[in-house]
C-alpha cells in the first residue's frame, strides 16, 4: 500500500467496504508491530554496548580489545578507535567472545535484564541469541538493497537486507560481518568491512588450518562453536593484508587522520554508553 488510505475510502483490497471496516485495524496492528519492533533493535544495541562497559567486566574487555585488534589497540588507546571499529569490535565482544570460558555477554544480558525489557525486546534478543557467529560472506550478486551471499568457508547461500546496499563492495569480495534476524528479513548486526579481492589471498587456507587443529582438541566441536573462537582470523588476515598493501590497518595509524573526527568519534561513543535503560 503506497498512499495512504482514509478513514472512509474504499478499501485498497477491493472489498467494496470502507477502509474502516475492512484493513485499518489489521494494518495499524502491523504498523504498531514494525514501530514496537524498530524500537527494540535501537534499545537492545544501545543497552547492550551501555552493558558490555559495566566495571565487572573491564579485565574481559582489555583481554578482548587486544585479541581482536592483534594488539593494535590496546586498553590503553581504546579511546582512538573509529567509530565503526568500535561498534564491530563490541558487536564481537557481546556477541562471541567468552573470556576464559565464561558465557557469551549477549546471554548474560539476557538473563539478567529479562525483566526490564519488553516483550518485543525480549523476543528480538532471543533470535539475535541464536544469530550464527559472525563470518565472511562472498558477494555472489545483488538487487538493490538485497544482497546475495555465500558463506565463504561453507558455501552455504543466503539474501541479507542492507539499507545502503552493496556500498564500496564488489561480487566476489567478501563482507566481514554477523547476520542476524530481523522482523521481516536478516540484515548485519552492525557495519559491514570487507577483504578487496586482491586481499583475500590465503584466508581460507588459514581456517582451514586452526580447523584441523581445534577438531584435534575438540573432535566433537561444531562449526559453529569453532567460529565462535576464531573467527578473529578474519580480522587479523584484514588487518595484515592492509599492512602489506600499505594500507593503514587501523584508524589510529592513520597519518591522515583528522583530530576532530576521533574527538567526534569518542562523544558519539560515550553517548551510545550513557543512555539511560528504559
Amino acid at each position: 500500500m503506497d498512499e495512504k488510505v482514509g478513514r472512509n475510502d474504499p478499501c485498497y483490497c477491493g472489498s467494496g467496504l470502507k477502509y474502516k471496516k475492512c484493513h485499518m485495524a489489521e494494518d495499524k496492528e502491523k504498523e504498531r508491530s514494525r514501530v514496537a519492533h524498530a524500537m527494540a533493535v535501537k534499545f537492545l544495541r544501545q543497552d547492550m554496548l551501555k552493558f558490555a562497559r559495566g566495571a565487572e567486566y573491564e579485565e574481559a574487555f582489555a583481554a578482548g580489545l587486544a585479541h581482536y585488534w592483534n594488539g593494535m589497540y590496546t586498553i590503553e588507546n581504546a579511546d582512538e578507535m573509529a567509530e565503526n571499529e568500535a561498534l564491530r569490535f563490541f558487536d564481537w565482544f557481546v556477541f562471541d567472545y567468552q573470556h576464559e570460558g565464561q558465557p557469551r555477554l549477549i546471554d548474560v544480558y539476557a538473563e539478567q535484564q529479562a525483566d526490564e525489557l519488553s516483550e518485543a525486546q525480549r523476543e528480538l534478543l532471543a533470535a539475535w541469541q541464536e544469530a550464527a557467529p559472525a563470518g565472511g560472506y562472498e558477494l555472489i550478486g545483488y538487487d538493490g538493497q538485497t544482497l546475495h551471499l555465500r558463506d565463504y568457508l561453507t558455501g552455504a547461500e543466503l539474501d541479507v537486507y542492507a539499507s545502503n546496499g552493496r556500498g564500496n563492495v564488489d561480487v566476489g569480495e567478501v563482507i566481514l560481518a554477523r547476520v542476524v534476524p530481523m522482523r521481516e528479513n536478516q540484515q548485519f548486526s552492525t557495519t559491514a568491512a570487507y577483504l578487496p579481492k586482491d586481499e583475500i589471498t590465503d584466508v581460507k587456507e588459514k581456517f582451514a588450518a586452526a580447523k584441523e587443529q581445534f577438531l584435534a582438541d575438540n573432535p566433537d566441536g561444531t562449526h559453529e562453536q569453532f567460529m565462535r573462537q576464531h573467527n578473529v582470523l578474519f580480522i587479523h588476515h584484514a588487518l595484515a593484508e592492509a599492512e602489506r598493501v600499505g594500507r593503514p590497518p587501523v584508524a589510529r595509524l592513520d597519518p591522515e587522520r583528522d583530530d576532530d573526527a576521533v574527538r567526534r568519534a569518542t562523544r558519539m561513543l560515550a553517548r551510545r554508553m550513557s543512555g539511560r535503560r528504559r
